[in-house]
Formats: C-alpha cells, structure tokens, sequence
C-alpha cells in the first residue's frame, strides 16, 4: 500500500462513520495535510496514546508508543502525511490471492477467507460466520473491526454506500430512552450477506472473481 491508499482508507471511514457520530464533523474534508487535531476532530477520536494502540490494532503491526508520539505530537504541527507515510512503513499487507475450490480458482472464497481472519484477530466471533450470513449482526455488535477490515481490504474504495440508523422500537419512551443499546439497527443498503461484501470488495478492487 501507498501513503495514498492509506489517506483514502481514513477519508472512507469518516465518510461512513462520522455521519453516526454526533461528536463527529462530516463536513471535515481530510487531506495530507490536515493536522491530527483536524483528524480527531473530524472523527472524535481518542487522545495520541489509545489512538496509537487502535491503530496498532486496525492495521495488525507493533509501533512502540515513542514511536508513535513521534507521529502524531505535536498534534497542531503533525500531519495525515505524516501517519500514512508512518504507517506504510509499518505495514505488512499481501495481495489476495485466488484460492482453488473445486479444481478452480476462486476470489470471492480467499476474500471472504481473509476478511473473516482479519475479524477474528480483532476479536469478532466468526464461529457461525458465513458468506450468507447477514451483516446486520455482525454491524451492530462489532461496528469498528467490520468497518475497519471492510476500508483496508477495499484499499479505501466504497463499499457502502453508506450507513444509516433507523430506530427499532416506536414511541415515545423508546424515543428518550438514550440507555437502550438495543433500540436502533444499522441499514447497510444493497449489501446484506457476507457474500455481498465480499464481492463489493472484489468490485471495488477492480478484480476478477473467476467464478461464482
């Protein structure tokens, strides 16, 4: 990956996710050169030190956290650059590679294989999980690791065309009740099954899934 890919990887999930986020700012436009307080306004992110161990996490390397002071402090000074450059550094990634299924190569099968390893180490339960699974689930109960692998498999590339809430209980009291972790549900549009997903990544990829 490039430091571009990873500016487009951050600037896809504030496009999705700061929508959601009251404490968030859509209208943020992010850029090389937006500072990391641009950054962490835009997304209501955390201070330098857990944002540098989620980002550890999202993009599966060890930075120390001197390192990673280096980089994002001065927070008014430091830059998107400044991470994408750091993390391309940081980062291992390998290309997808079609895998055999039935004496064929099969993308869908190495993608969907991938992302759900990818969520596994984030620590998503992906025991039942298959390509006909419904993602709803999936959203509601592990929102950041599915968004997270989703945009750096996709290279930042849409996928969603976005995500919405819709509240699940009507009335009045269900209205107020901001305690009921359980009272809206995340509409993901056109994509409902782990296969629809997985071939939006393959689509937003501009790869070739050989068979069906």
């Amino acid at each position: 990956m490039t430091p571009e890919d990873i500016l487009k990887i951050f600037v896809e999930q504030h496009r999705l996710c700061s929508p959601l986020d009251p404490e968030a700012d859509p209208s943020e436009e992010l850029t090389m050169n937006s500072t990391i307080d641009d950054w962490t306004n835009a997304n209501d992110l955390l201070p330098w030190r857990p944002l540098s161990r989620y980002l550890n996490d999202q993009f599966n390397f060890s930075a120390t956290e001197e390192e990673w002071q280096n980089v994002l402090t001065p927070s008014d000074e430091r830059t998107l650059y400044d991470v994408c450059s750091f993390i391309c550094k940081k980062l291992s990634y390998s290309a997808v590679v079609p895998m055999k299924l039935f004496g064929q190569e099969c993308l869908s099968a190495a993608v969907f294989i991938t992302l759900k390893k990818h969520l596994q180490r984030r620590q998503v339960d992906v025991t039942n999980l298959k390509p006909s699974s419904s993602i709803t689930p999936y959203l509601e109960k592990y929102f950041s690791p599915m968004l997270e692998q989703t945009t750096i498999l996709a290279k930042g590339e849409k996928v969603f065309d976005q995500l919405t809430l819709k509240r699940k209980k009507k009335g009045f009291f269900n209205y107020i009740n901001v305690f009921d972790k359980d009272r809206y549900t995340l509409l993901s549009g056109d994509i409902q099954t782990f296969k629809d997903l997985t071939m939006k990544i393959i689509e937003a990829n501009k790869l070739v899934e050989t068979i069906e």
